[in-house]
């Protein structure tokens, strides 16, 4: 292929984009980057139904009154595990008295991670490699925050990736109590099946280290729910008032989403994005003048992508 002929296919696959946004009356931009390779992009998109009691169920944890320390959210890959994350974090942080330090890529040492925390809390040491020099400016600066009145929160992404040592460290910061007999943190860890795992290996392992993750009253877990046929509707009702007007998606097509993508956000993300591309090209080629998206469109965009 030439390039005067990719930019040329690459130029008429924008126009179609943007002739069926202006059709909808979306905005283009907001609908490009509303949904990436990684699904869901904007927490502003946040479904809440599917999951609807994990919101309640992290507020509780998080209520300074409350001893329990540690809360795992858990599931599949695809399970919407980062939107939770982007949502509930933003949501703390436009709140004067929380503070979320959130930790994306897990493959650091114990020590590193402790730094990554301390530096972002604003904490100074004059030697990064000392460990008891970082914890200890560190835990100066849980108490720091503490006396402000904010609550602070550590969330690890991915925290089946951790090790032993960072559980265990990240666990002993969780303990820590402020002089009211608060906690000075609370550690949200979120991740695929084998971080649980990983948390019950750990307790058999070294049971009395670990004993803190036995109490019931100091541990928190949550697994993620599949989407129904009706969450994927609602999804895209959510995505039409984003991006500024109307849903084309039939709610016929929902039963057939969810059939693809057995109810997994990423999933249904990506389909409904590559569905509303097999429709745009259709409209532009004149195959199509209708602007709703049916099961049939759903089924093309799914062969298309998978090279059938």
């Amino acid at each position: 292929m030439s390039r005067k002929r990719l930019k040329e296919l690459l130029g008429r696959y924008q126009q179609a984009i943007r002739h069926y946004c202006n059709s909808l009356g979306w905005d283009y931009n907001t609908f490009k980057n509303s949904i990436s390779d990684e699904g869901i992009s904007d927490p502003d998109l946040y479904l809440e139904d599917p999951n609807v009691n994990i919101v309640e169920r992290i507020t509780q944890f998080l209520d300074p009154s409350t001893q329990s320390s540690v809360f795992i959210i858990w599931d599949d890959v695809g399970m919407g595990k980062s939107s939770i994350r982007d949502f509930v974090s933003r949501s703390l942080n436009d709140l004067d008295n929380y503070h979320v330090v959130l930790i994306t890529d897990p493959r650091l040492t114990s020590l590193q991670i402790l730094r990554v925390i301390a530096q972002e809390l604003g904490a100074e040491a004059e030697v990064w490699s000392d460990r008891a020099q970082v914890k200890n400016v560190l835990w100066e600066r849980l108490w720091e925050i503490a006396e402000k009145g904010i609550s602070l929160v550590i969330w690890v992404d991915e925290a089946e990736k951790i090790n032993k040592d960072i559980i265990s460290e990240l666990r002993a910061l969780s303990d820590l109590k402020n002089e009211d007999g608060s906690k000075a943190c609370k550690l949200i860890l979120s991740g695929t099946p084998s971080l649980m795992q990983k948390i019950e290996g750990y307790v058999k392992s070294d049971p009395e280290d670990a004993a803190a993750f036995e109490d019931r009253a100091s541990l928190n877990t949550f697994r993620l729910n599949k989407w129904s046929a009706d969450d994927i509707y609602n999804y895209w009702g959510l995505l039409a008032e984003y991006c500024g007007g109307t849903n084309p998606f039939l709610n016929e097509a929902a039963e057939t989403v969810l059939q693809i993508s057995e109810g997994k956000p990423r999933t249904i993300a990506q389909i409904s994005k590559l569905a509303f591309h097999v429709k745009a090209m259709d409209i532009l080629d004149g195959k199509d003048s209708g602007i709703e998206i049916n099961s049939q469109h759903v089924l093309r965009a799914l062969r298309e992508q998978l090279g059938e």
